[in-house]
């Protein structure tokens, strides 16, 4: 009603100007935020991925070397047993001939 020389649409012009200026610096500020806290939240992922891969790397290290160890234990064992087995037959050969040498000195 009252404008004078289109002052109120320069006015108008001028705020419309300097919201655009402030919400492009806004639209920067919050992209850069955005960046920052996407870049973190991505940072602790990784490093909380490349903690559990190593603990389970190392729990599997873990197994396996028991794994060789009771295997190792195992073969250990296995060739006692063998060597323990091989003494008896032995012994029992010998008491057989022992046997048999008396059977025949008593049968004469």
């Amino acid at each position: 009603m009252f404008d004078v020389d289109g002052l109120h649409n320069q006015i108008k012009s001028k705020v419309l100007e300097i919201g655009f200026q402030k919400f492009d610096e806004s639209i920067d500020k919050l992209s850069e935020q955005l960046h920052e806290i996407t870049t973190s939240v991505f940072d602790t992922k990784v490093e909380s991925a490349s903690r559990v891969i190593s603990q389970a790397i190392s729990l599997y290290e873990n197994l396996l070397q028991q794994h060789q160890k009771a295997h190792q234990e195992t073969l250990e064992q296995r060739g006692t047993d063998k060597i323990w087995i091989c003494q008896k037959q032995q012994e029992l050969e010998q008491l057989n001939n022992q046997i048999e040498a008396m059977m025949q000195k008593y049968a004469v």
